[in-house]
């Protein structure tokens, strides 16, 4: 069952994150994220489940403009592993509250489409979405009949990949969404 996402602010995005207005409708079937730890908590942060589990989704603190890389890294609280989630579905980030959340159109949702930082201009490409019971993260714009996740490479080490790739249902395409 698929329903419409779920916000995870205590106040409306576009009052409490720079950057942000209020975008256009959900798509006529947008699906959850983030379950209730989400509905209860106004930033979230999002771990690997591959391995230990103790790496974040993360962007490179040296960045902060369009195409700053965004990786896995061990998880440390730090804002640039903070995301905000809007009721539309985008994922700003803690630490450049103006950037969202991005895949890189220049990738074409194939494997191995890169995640990265982009101003926020409510894009599909921009949009996440969860399916309930399923621990993969999907992009609008790049969907493919629920075939394409967020991905990350299996290395262990800091710095490791945040991509696109098609479904395995491998553990580095399973994360989990908590209160940060």
């Amino acid at each position: 069952m698929r329903k419409t996402i779920s916000a995870i602010a205590l106040c409306a995005a576009a009052a409490c994150v720079p950057g942000v207005a209020a975008a256009s409708s959900a798509p006529s079937a947008p699906v959850s994220f983030g379950g209730s730890v989400a509905r209860d908590a106004a930033w979230v942060g999002i771990r690997s489940l591959h391995g230990n589990g103790g790496q974040c989704l993360d962007a490179d603190a040296a960045g902060g403009g369009n195409g700053t890389r965004v990786q896995v890294w061990d998880c440390n609280g730090e804002p640039q592993q903070r995301w905000f989630s809007t009721d539309d579905g985008y994922l700003v980030n803690g630490l450049f509250q103006d950037m969202c959340l991005d895949a890189d159109t220049n990738g074409g949702g194939a494997n191995g489409t890169r995640l990265q930082l982009w101003e926020c201009n409510h894009s599909p490409q921009q949009r996440w979405w969860r399916l309930d019971g399923d621990l993969a993260i999907y992009n609008e714009l790049y969907l493919n009949d629920h075939n394409t996740v967020v991905d990350r490479d299996p290395d262990a080490g800091n710095g490791a990949v945040a991509q696109l790739w098609e479904k395995n249902f491998q553990s580095q395409q399973w994360w989990e969404v908590f209160a940060a």
